[in-house]
């Protein structure tokens, strides 16, 4: 089944809200043909007005007088469609990745930066969901110490293995110094979980040089 498009979505909401069938298709074309740049983000005051959460990323057309709970809106994920298919004419997951290999620019420095942070985030997820999904059937963790004593041999996952793992991993890829015993066990773990940056994770310096905030 196809995903509705921008104009059902945006008619079928505000049908939803008792306004008339001709008025519901007009303000759907409206926010259908206006440009991504036609648009400006609600602020936290206006998300709680139209009964969202103060962080939502909705957006509204600039020429909005007034905000009000019949106020049509597009969300975060709809207004990144349009700009990727007007910009480049590629949905975002394909600009994303023309971005990576280098076929398309970032728009700045800053936009670079948290398309970098988005991505780390996403990994830091996957690999803590992986570290309760491992403890919970009791595997180890196999030691890569240079200790003669310690290399080949195997240590369970700790019970706050999780919140450890995230705070190294974290402070790592900011380019802090970790010191050698933390090191060798963020780095036993990396290897385990196949963290997409364990090979990062053993070099120094770090290649990114910012921090994550929870």
């Amino acid at each position: 089944m196809r995903p509705k498009s921008l104009f059902a979505r945006v008619r079928d909401a505000i049908l939803a809200l008792g306004r008339s069938e001709r008025t519901a298709t007009r303000k759907a074309r409206l926010l259908e043909s206006a440009s991504f740049a036609d648009f400006v983000r609600l602020t936290p005051k206006q998300n709680v007005k139209l009964r969202l959460s103060p962080k939502a990323r909705h957006y509204v057309l600039k020429n909005t007088r007034r905000i009000t709970k019949a106020t049509p809106t597009i969300s975060a994920r709809q207004r990144e469609s349009k700009r990727a298919r007007e910009l480049f004419g590629l949905t975002p997951e394909k600009a994303t990745e023309a971005r990576r290999q280098g076929a398309i620019r970032y728009v700045s420095a800053d936009q670079r930066e948290r398309v970098a942070k988005a991505a780390i985030t996403r990994e830091e997820r996957r690999v803590i969901a992986e570290i309760k999904k491992l403890r919970a059937s009791g595997e180890t963790v196999p030691s890569n110490s240079p200790d003669k004593r310690r290399h080949g041999s195997s240590y369970p996952i700790s019970a706050n293995a999780e919140r450890r793992y995230r705070d190294l991993r974290r402070r790592k890829l900011a380019g802090e110094h970790i010191p050698d015993g933390d090191w060798q066990w963020l780095v036993d773990y990396g290897r385990r979980l196949k963290d997409p940056r364990y090979e990062l994770m053993r070099g120094s310096p770090a290649a990114f040089g910012f921090s994550l905030t929870v």
